[in-house]
């Protein structure tokens, strides 16, 4: 829609008492930009959902984060969600759940003591791979809450490093999507 002539010789006056910003046209505002989108907290999502986003997108829980084999098992812990490496050729654990569980905490220490113990083990599987084994591995707990509980059990534990993530499902022009959010330590 062309906006309408001012008339009476106005339009050549008009620049002098109008700002730059006031002489650009902007969208009305029931008509979207091409850029803006809705963001929709999604319906629960399965766990092979969230799998996917964590095998295919390592970076956005954090830069340089790269995995390196999942569903390890390592019996009697249960599985390994994921082994990644990080920037610091670091090893990383990362578990996760898609309901809320005190539990996933005991889960994340027991794979840490795991690999501590398999080091020999470890360094034959992943020869060739950029790890630093002489750094203790972290831990990368994912899910879509925690409670206050069990991140105030885990405070005075100094090592290994615990990491709490939280992940939101939202859906983003009818596609589903997974953000992560990292959660500063309890004072």
């Amino acid at each position: 829609m062309e906006p309408k002539p001012l008339g009476r010789g106005l339009e050549q006056v008009s620049r002098v008492f109008l700002s730059e910003a006031a002489t650009q046209r902007s969208p009305p505002p029931d008509e979207p930009d091409a850029g803006s989108f809705v963001v929709r907290r999604a319906a629960r999502v399965t766990r092979p959902h969230i799998d996917e986003a964590v095998r295919d997108h390592a970076e956005a829980i954090e830069e340089g984060l790269r995995i390196l084999d999942r569903g390890i098992p390592c019996a009697p812990c249960g599985e390994i969600d994921f082994l990644a490496v990080d920037r610091k050729s670091q090893l990383a654990v990362i578990d996760l759940e898609t309901a809320p569980a005190d539990e996933l905490l005991i889960r994340g220490l027991s794979h840490f003591d795991w690999i501590v113990g398999n080091v020999a083990n470890l360094r034959r599987m992943y020869r060739g791979q950029p790890i630093n084994f002489s750094l203790q591995p972290r831990i990368l707990l994912l899910a879509p809450q925690f409670s206050t509980r069990v991140r105030s059990a885990a405070r005075p534990i100094a090592s290994p490093e615990i990491e709490w993530i939280l992940y939101h499902v939202v859906e983003v022009r009818g596609q589903t999507g997974v953000l992560f959010e990292r959660l500063p330590a309890l004072d």
